[in-house]
């Protein structure tokens, strides 16, 4: 017992960086430390280890919770008290599915009722589609977030006359009713009104909910937009900090104070892939926000920044989509650790279809587990302290701020994006990404790695096989005119909520918001998934299969026993399958000769030689040699990087080419496509 008593009172000298440098520099075996150095798209180079050093200068690391600069949360207890709400996205085809769905969600861990009107399914119209879509449904018990795109004044109107009617006060409602015109406008290059008129609306509906509705948030900031065009984390938090300055500086000019129009704005973000930094966004975000209501004069009620987090869609696949559970679990995982208040977690198969209860069980269920399982509510700013993690939020905030600023030098974000700034700044991002999928530095499994190209594909629900039957009704040009005439007097709410007593439907309010004057044009930002490259390539396959009855076909020609060729064989297995290929593979050929008679026998056009360095000195150019005499059409490659002086030696006698680790798969794929003939179109 004295033993074991004396063990456990032993402490252990830390041991100092330069020792674990010089145990580092060991294992290298003569490699410099830098090799172990990263760069991310944010162009944040990251160290290998972290030390108390790294986060001394920093001022909020003996920050408490709760207290301003928020960077470890806005709540004192964290979670604890009140954990994050599970706030998934629902839509259907029609106002009574979703009504369905909405009640069977709820009863089953959703604590938010959520809607995407641009993503709902079926248009919201007249007060009788709202009635039907809320009918047996307590506003009271439940929050509500909708996001409304452009401008939220014809959904605001009918859901309050719907209150009116069912005689819900409408102060007990509790949530978010938000607009974002810019986050439109990114998306489509285009409003259907004037900027001008948008921001008087949403300056209407601010002052409106204000007195009304005291509990609900008007407007939503989504950095979305730019993060599924492709951006990186201190643009994605630059661009919406702008915006959101952009939404103050019009409802302050409007007569709306700071803290009246900070404490109606909320935030929604995406969470992607890279784990650590997803979880620094979100905590440099509350520390920017800070200092941004702090600057308007703003209290500290006012700088508590509200954050929804939703897993990204650019990072999911169609082909392979369970995948997408784990996808979205670490995302959710990061958002959660990174203090968000609300979170959709992505259904795995959203890149496919409108999900279904499968798939929104798997989602909703994934957030519960890391509630109710995990425990991630019962531990306070989890990330809190971490040298590594401590430092990325620093840095990311500085390098955001940076940004932020030169957009507000161009004259704010409105401006940045008319002159192309923006587009710019995150197509160069996009553009390396693009780059780095195509040539698998950065991998997709299932997709661009370790294809599966006889998995079956997710079976469509009967729900998906039809579209929304909601139908649009003839425009009363009468309502359209008194609508547009309480528009003029800057009544918007007031005049919206009377003119539903009179029938008045959503299409006529937004047609006399669009007649208003001539809206601004700018180029949109495009939207896409990180797949897209290598699922276009999938779909033409499956395409030519359909057609034509087979894949584009490889042929392997395998040399050796099995331990000299299986690397490389694997290797030009995966790279082709990643683009929809049938990949022909042998045993191995024991000489050149035994090669030829079974290239010539799969009656093949494009073959890869695999084997060893060594196997390829004499046997590559006899049967590229032999080969060529046959049929001087026929392509052949090399599998592995070569000297230079041997791949001259290997393309004199015919080779056509060589792939390996640094190829970019699928400028290769394509090119093979294209000599084969199938057309990437099909």
């Amino acid at each position: 017992m004295t033993d074991i008593s004396a063990m456990k009172n032993q402490s252990f000298p830390p041991p100092t960086y330069e020792a674990w440098k010089q145990e580092v520099e060991k294992s290298l075996k003569g490699k410099p430390i830098e090799k172990l150095y990263s760069n991310t798209y944010e162009n944040l180079r990251i160290k290998p280890i972290y030390t108390r050093e790294d986060i001394e200068s920093l001022k909020h690391i003996e920050q408490y919770p709760g207290f301003p600069g928020y960077v470890r949360g806005i709540e004192v207890n964290g979670y604890i008290h009140e954990p994050w709400t599970v706030s998934q996205e629902l839509s259907a085809n029609s106002p009574k599915e979703w009504n369905e769905i909405v009640k069977h969600d709820l009863e089953r861990g959703q604590t938010e009722i959520h809607l995407v009107l641009d993503k709902l399914g079926f248009s919201v119209t007249s007060l009788e589609e709202m009635e039907e879509m809320f009918s047996g449904i307590s506003l009271q018990d439940y929050s509500l977030r909708v996001d409304a795109s452009e401008s939220s004044l014809a959904f605001l109107a009918l859901f309050a006359a719907y209150l009116q009617k069912q005689q819900i006060p409408l102060e007990r409602v509790r949530g978010t009713i938000g607009m974002d015109p810019l986050a439109s406008l990114v998306k489509k290059g285009q409003l259907s009104a004037s900027l001008t008129t948008l921001y008087d609306v949403m300056a209407d509906i601010t002052a409106w909910v204000k007195e009304n509705m005291p509990n609900v948030k008007t407007i939503i900031v989504h950095s979305e937009p730019y993060h599924n065009g492709g951006a990186n984390a201190v643009q994605e938090l630059a661009f919406a900090f702008a915006t959101a300055v952009e939404y103050l500086n019009e409802c302050l000019n409007r007569g709306l104070t700071i803290d009246e129009a900070a404490q109606r704005i909320g935030f929604s973000f995406a969470i992607g892939a890279n784990f650590f930094m997803e979880i620094a966004k979100l905590r440099a975000a509350r520390l920017v926000w800070t200092n941004i209501v702090q600057a308007f004069g703003g209290n500290e009620e006012s700088q508590k920044i509200s954050i929804h987090a939703r897993t990204s869609h650019f990072t999911k696949t169609v082909y392979d989509p369970y995948v997408n559970m784990l996808r979205a679990t670490t995302e959710a995982f990061a958002a959660t650790v990174g203090g968000a208040n609300s979170l959709h977690v992505s259904p795995f198969d959203e890149a496919i279809q409108l999900a279904d209860e499968f798939s929104r069980r798997i989602a909703r269920n994934t957030q519960l587990i890391l509630l109710e399982e995990s425990h991630l509510g019962k531990v306070i700013d989890p990330a809190g302290g971490s040298y590594y993690v401590e430092s990325l939020t620093a840095q990311l905030a500085e390098e955001a701020w940076k940004l932020f600023q030169q957009i507000e030098a161009k004259g704010g974000i409105v401006k940045a994006l008319e002159e192309g700034f923006v587009q710019a700044e995150v197509e160069k991002v996009a553009e390396l990404r693009k780059k780095n999928v195509k040539t698998r530095k950065e991998k997709i499994v299932g997709t661009n790695l370790y294809a599966n190209l006889a998995e079956p594909p997710v079976q469509r629900t009967e729900a998906n096989k039809h579209a929304s039957t909601s139908s649009e009704s003839p425009l009363n040009e009468e309502n359209v005119e008194q609508l547009k005439a309480g528009f003029s007097e800057k009544t918007f709410v007031q005049t919206a909520v009377s003119m539903v007593s009179r029938r008045a439907t959503a299409q006529e309010m937004e047609k006399a918001l669009a007649e208003d004057s001539s809206s601004i044009q700018i180029q949109p930002i495009h939207q896409w998934r990180l797949a897209e490259p290598f699922e276009q390539l999938r779909k033409v396959s499956e395409a030519h299969l359909e057609k034509h009855g087979s894949r584009p076909k490889v042929v392997l020609m395998n040399l050796g026993a099995i331990p000299n060729h299986k690397a490389r064989a694997d290797f030009i297995t995966s790279f082709f399958e990643a683009g929809g290929f049938e990949v022909v593979k042998n045993n191995g050929y024991m000489s050149a000769e035994e090669a030829v008679q079974g290239a010539l026998s799969s009656e093949g056009t494009h073959y890869i030689i695999c084997g060893t360095d060594e196997s390829y000195v004499e046997t590559v150019p006899a049967i590229a040699t032999e080969l060529k005499k046959v049929n001087s059409r026929l392509r052949l490659y090399v599998a592995g990087k070569q000297a230079p002086e041997l791949e001259e030696t290997f393309i004199q006698a015919g080779i056509d080419g060589f792939i390996h680790i640094g190829s970019n798969c699928y400028e290769t794929l394509a090119e093979f496509m294209k000599d084969m003939g199938v057309a990437l179109d099909e």
